[in-house]
């Protein structure tokens, strides 16, 4: 389906937050949407278990918002989608609950889908809070991109800190897998929207703003063991045999080289012992891109993502 002139101008956007123990920065995101000059919105706020007063402080200032509830903390990836799934607008924004929308952010992505009908999501520019420079925890691109900000291109993933969907696309994907509890879970849902033939826009002018809060959620060994674990699960689910025999080993003689300089290397085999159980289960799961997809993907990793790295680049970056 496509949206019309007229129906696209009035489409009600749900704004979509996940949240845990971030009382202030969600009351600062949650204003930020309703400062948008574009006003037909919803924000639904999930909160992952919270014990800081999060809930009551949102419902004291903003009874409009629906908030979702969770017994317990469920991850970044599983924890947005009960607010997925309780969203009625026909545009889905997720949004960190650490980060703030930019000017007209609203306006420009309603716009934008307007007139990209193949756009089945817009992945915002992000920028630090403090600097107003490109994020450096969110930029998934390469240098030379960060040097063309400006300029609009074809994705071949998005950043879940600020990205909208079409519904009519996460009602045909599904939302996060969340086997991947954190980590990656918005690389794996960008590869099932470009496995539907829809496009991923990056478009600077839909800003958001990232506080990049020192209340990181996953460091050091952790974050290298969902990385590693994560990455490989995709790998398995999405790619093709032959993307497998390269990427594989790629992944693997990084992980080991980094987790040699860095002391990680008892998180690496955490990593692929987990891997080693799920296998099976990967396996009867596995539905890999078609060749031409897998094409196309690889085309926009040169263009924008690792594969356009030199050696040095590679080596530096990812060890």
């Amino acid at each position: 389906m496509q949206f019309g002139f007229d129906e696209m101008e009035d489409q009600l956007v749900s704004v979509v937050i996940l949240t845990w123990e971030r009382k202030e920065d969600v009351l600062a995101a949650v204003r930020s949407v309703y400062a948008q000059d574009y006003k037909n919105v919803e924000v639904i706020v999930v909160d992952n278990a919270s014990t800081d007063g999060t809930v009551t402080a949102l419902r004291s200032a903003f009874p409009a918002v629906k908030i979702i509830v969770q017994e317990r903390n469920v991850g970044a990836a599983a924890g947005r989608n009960p607010g997925i799934a309780a969203a009625t607008g026909g545009i889905i924004f997720l949004l960190d609950s650490d980060a703030s929308l930019g000017k007209d952010t609203l306006k420009n992505v309603v716009s934008r889908f307007q007139s990209a009908p193949k756009a089945g999501a817009i992945t915002c520019k992000i920028l630090n809070a403090t600097t107003c420079e490109i994020d450096p925890a969110t930029w998934i691109f390469t240098e030379k991109d960060k040097a063309d900000q400006d300029v609009e291109f074809s994705s071949f993933s998005l950043c879940e800190c600020g990205t909208a969907f079409r519904k009519e696309v996460l009602d045909g994907t599904g939302p996060f897998w969340d086997l991947l509890f954190f980590g990656r879970e918005g690389e794996e849902l960008g590869l099932r929207v470009l496995k539907a033939g829809y496009q991923i826009l990056y478009s600077p002018q839909s800003v958001v703003h990232h506080r990049a809060s020192p209340l990181k959620r996953v460091t050091g060994g952790n974050w290298e063991y969902y990385n590693l674990r994560n990455c490989l699960y995709i790998y398995l689910i999405h790619y093709p045999w032959w993307m497998l025999a390269g990427f594989v080993p790629l992944k693997l003689g990084t992980s080991f080289l980094r987790g040699l300089r860095r002391g990680y290397l008892r998180q690496i085999f955490r990593a692929l012992a987990d891997v080693g159980r799920q296998f099976p289960i990967l396996l009867k799961k596995r539905n890999p891109m078609t060749d031409d997809t897998a094409r196309h993907y690889l085309k926009l990793q040169r263009e924008h993502g690792v594969l356009s790295w030199n050696l040095t680049s590679w080596l530096k970056y990812k060890t």
